[in-house]
């Protein structure tokens, strides 16, 4: 039977902070803006049985892409080091996983933490084995009004999420 809560606190959108591999992408968790975080499904099994159709649960989960909204900044440092990490990618697929010198990771573990309103931990999500897939469009207008400062979404894909 399950539990009722005892906390009657509603999560906060600004409640949360991200963690990426500072050695190798220090830029992408310091400019990150905004969290989508992804969508979870158990696709089910058509059963045909005599003149009937029935369903069956999925025997596997899908998850859909994370996607971050990245803030820019002047020089371009967050933008710079996911375009790096897409082409590297891409080249290492064509000349060979082993070069010589220091091997970047191609994958990395990305956690997102959620925070109470008193900005304590209260949930953990880690998405294991990320690889970037988009790094989306920039939108420049020089008819604006108000100072809107550039975001840019980033998604990736992993092979499933814990929570810790």
């Amino acid at each position: 039977m399950a539990e009722l809560t005892s906390n009657q606190n509603f999560l906060q959108p600004t409640g949360y902070k991200m963690q990426v591999d500072r050695d190798n992408y220090p830029n992408l968790e310091f400019f990150v803006q905004s969290v989508v975080h992804p969508s979870v499904s158990n696709p089910s099994v058509e059963v045909p049985y005599k003149r009937l159709t029935t369903h069956a649960p999925g025997d596997r989960l899908v998850y859909d892409e994370i996607t971050f909204e990245i803030i820019l900044d002047e020089d371009m440092h967050a933008y710079t080091e996911m375009h790096d990490w897409l082409k590297r990618l891409v080249e290492e697929q064509v000349q060979g996983q082993h070069r010589r010198g220091i091997k970047t990771p191609t994958t990395a573990d990305i956690s997102l933490t959620l925070l109470s309103s008193h900005n304590n931990t209260t949930k953990r999500f880690v998405y294991r084995d990320c690889l970037p897939t988009t790094l989306g469009s920039v939108t420049m207008t020089s008819n604006t009004t108000d100072v809107a400062f550039i975001t840019v979404p980033v998604s990736f894909t992993f092979s499933y999420f814990d929570i810790v």
